[in-house]
Formats: structure tokens, C-alpha cells, sequence
């Protein structure tokens, strides 16, 4: 029964996590500016995602995706690209302005996303060396939301679109 709950968790993980992101992010980010989100979801977060496994896995050999089943492409996990699109479509429209919340925010994505390494990792998708996490982990997660929050705030209409309507 045991061996049975862990490869049922093991198999659904993904697709759970995926659409209950999915659907947090059709709940609170409006349909006129879903798409911008998206893109830059896709960008940063599917193309992030892609770009960072590829050099930890597959140059460093640091990391790696396990038990993939009907998901595995080319080592990678087919869903864990759309995963990263939809939650950094919600870690940037919550973005805080204020930069007194925006670094402790940040950081607080960061370490969600080393404590959600290790879920991952107990539903044994996903290995890693052990110097890995948390503290290495945390710094390139850091560099990772970091570098989401400037470029959205340098590059992105959709940041002061807010204040342009109270004016």
C-alpha cells in the first residue's frame, strides 16, 4: 500500500501542482493582461526553468530529474517548464513596488522554492547533490526571482499601468 501511495504521488505531483497553479493564475490576474504575464512567465520561469536544468543537469551534473514516466523528455520533466511559467506569472503579479516588501519578498520566494526542492525530491522526481541545498540552492534561487523582479520592473508595461488608472 505504502509503495503504491509513493508512485501515486511520485506520478501526480506535477500535473497537480500545474494546474492548481494554472488555475490561481486565471483566479487573480486579470484576462486583459494575462498574456504579458504569460510571456514573461514563459520567458523567465519555462525558458528559466529549461536553460537552468540543462546546465545543472545535463553540463554540471549537480542535479537531476528520476522517475519521470510518460513525462520524461530528453531527461528533462515535461511539465516542470509550464510549472515555473504559471507560478512566475503569479511571483510577478504580486510583485511588491514598495522595495522595503520587495526584498523580503524575493528572498521568501526563494526559500519556498528550496523547501519545494525537497518535496520534489521526496516524491523522488528529483535528486541533487547534498552541498546543493538549501544554501547554494537559495543563492540561485535568490539570482533567479532577482533577476525576474528587475527585468519585469526595467522592461514591463504592466508596472505602472496600476498607478496610470488611479491618475
Amino acid at each position: 500500500m505504502e509503495i503504491e501511495l509513493m508512485n501515486l504521488s511520485t506520478l501526480l505531483l506535477y500535473p497537480v501542482f500545474l494546474t492548481i497553479m494554472f488555475i490561481l493564475t486565471l483566479i487573480f490576474i486579470p484576462r486583459h493582461q494575462y498574456k504579458q504575464y504569460l510571456v514573461y512567465g514563459f520567458l523567465i520561469g519555462g525558458l528559466g526553468d529549461a536553460v537552468v536544468v540543462t546546465i545543472m543537469q545535463n553540463l554540471l551534473g549537480v542535479m537531476w530529474f528520476k522517475n519521470q514516466g510518460l513525462f520524461s523528455v530528453m531527461g528533462h520533466h515535461a511539465l516542470s517548464p509550464p510549472s515555473w511559467t504559471v507560478t512566475f506569472m503569479l511571483f510577478l503579479y504580486f510583485l511588491p513596488k514598495r522595495r522595503s516588501f520587495l526584498y523580503p519578498y524575493i528572498l521568501t520566494w526563494s526559500l519556498y522554492s528550496v523547501g519545494y526542492s525537497y518535496v520534489v525530491r521526496n516524491a523522488e522526481l528529483y535528486d541533487f547533490r547534498p552541498w546543493l541545498m538549501p544554501y547554494v540552492g537559495c543563492f540561485i534561487f535568490l539570482g533567479w526571482w532577482g533577476f525576474a523582479a528587475w527585468l519585469f520592473q526595467k522592461t514591463s508595461s504592466l508596472v505602472n499601468e496600476e498607478d496610470n488608472k488611479k491618475a
